[in-house]
């Protein structure tokens, strides 16, 4: 038969030798995670309860050394004696928690993920962001009932808001009425006596110059909203930058490549390249360029938030034709000679040449 003795240390996930630090530790913990204020499962707050049952008994030495003697006879009847010595904590934990939940309870943030191209981020746009959030039914105004309530006594704890359950002896909020006691029977349509409802929100947000990945731009009061009366929670938007078909950004600098012809190579001259403000930038290509050369462009790079920008770094590739025409080939075929190409043969020289090589399909 299961023993009616709780036994603290398993609720609070601790070793029987466990010090006061460690204890406290396995509260704190347990008690953000079950609090009523970031738990809204029923459940929760009757865990709750039990946490801070726990805690109260072996937080405290005189209280923790008389429950471990009970815990070692195993008699049942001194625990229920000792768990009435401890009732009136309870009960101060059950009042407090009734009088909170009347309270004005601020709205829960919300937390999205902006996607931003690097002009977007780098220059500053006015970006619209749509998602749902709760707020206050609009037909019950948030109250749960159209008009004057109609309840009955909740016939799960008759009318006391608490109730005794399990092998635990003390009272706790009854989960079918919540701890008031009553049930409406005539709650809002709308909302089904929550009081609130979703709804799809669409705001348009400023995003700063300079704005870089993982930035976090917050919205206030553009979360969900409050509870009783609270103000709303606030919006946070984690900025990713999407993947740029030119550039690639390496903290405030950004490369890209810019193919280049072979006399262009040679001989030098000018060629043009984009940048972030979609117009072209001319660049001066040195004559003698290799293919893989790089060329830096001061100030041309991603913008920083206090108006400084990174660079510009260009890699230069040699673009090789893969069809030129019967005049490109001539003028080719006479640089080559030109150069002392002695590789280069081209028409049937060529093909008599690798014919034995290729095998007839």
């Amino acid at each position: 038969m299961r023993s009616a003795i709780k036994d603290y240390y398993r609720i609070l996930g601790v070793e029987r030798s466990a010090t006061k630090d460690e204890i406290k530790k396995a509260y704190r913990k347990l008690a953000r995670l079950y609090h009523p204020d970031r738990n809204p499962d029923p459940e929760a707050e009757e865990k709750f309860k039990e946490i801070n049952e726990a805690y109260h008994v072996l937080s405290d030495d005189e209280k923790k050394e008389e429950y471990d003697r009970i815990l070692r006879s195993g008699d049942e009847s001194k625990f229920r004696d000792f768990v009435e010595y401890i009732h009136e904590f309870i009960e101060s934990i059950i009042k407090g928690e009734r009088e909170k939940a009347r309270r004005p309870k601020r709205g829960q943030d919300i937390r999205l993920k902006l996607y931003l191209s690097l002009e977007e981020a780098g220059l500053g746009t006015e970006k619209e962001v749509e998602y749902e959030r709760w707020i206050d039914c609009p037909d019950c105004e948030g109250k749960g009932v159209k008009g004057k309530a109609e309840t009955v006594v909740c016939h799960a704890c008759e009318g006391k808001g608490r109730r005794v359950s399990g092998i635990f002896s003390f009272p706790r909020p009854c989960s079918v009425c919540r701890g008031r006691g009553f049930i409406i029977k005539n709650p809002c349509p709308t909302c089904f006596g929550r009081g609130r409802v979703t709804t799809q929100a669409k705001i348009k947000i400023n995003v700063p110059p300079g704005t870089d990945e993982g930035e976090v731009l917050k919205v206030p009061e553009k979360g969900h909203f409050g509870v009783n009366g609270g103000k709303p929670g606030d919006l946070y938007l984690r900025v990713f930058l999407m993947e740029h078909p030119v550039f690639r950004k390496v903290n405030n600098d950004l490369f890209m490549e810019k193919l280049i012809s072979y006399p262009l190579a040679v001989l030098g001259g000018v060629t043009k390249v984009p940048s972030l403000e979609e117009e072209e930038i001319e660049v001066f290509v040195q004559p003698g360029t290799e293919c893989g050369s790089t060329k830096t462009i001061p100030g041309k790079g991603f913008p920083l938030a206090d108006g400084r920008r990174g660079n510009l770094i260009i890699t230069f590739r040699i673009e090789v034709p893969k069809n030129v025409s019967g005049k490109h080939k001539k003028l080719l075929e006479k640089l080559a000679k030109e150069l002392g190409e002695e590789g280069i043969e081209v028409g049937e020289g060529l093909v008599n040449r690798f014919k034995g090589w290729i095998k007839p399909s």
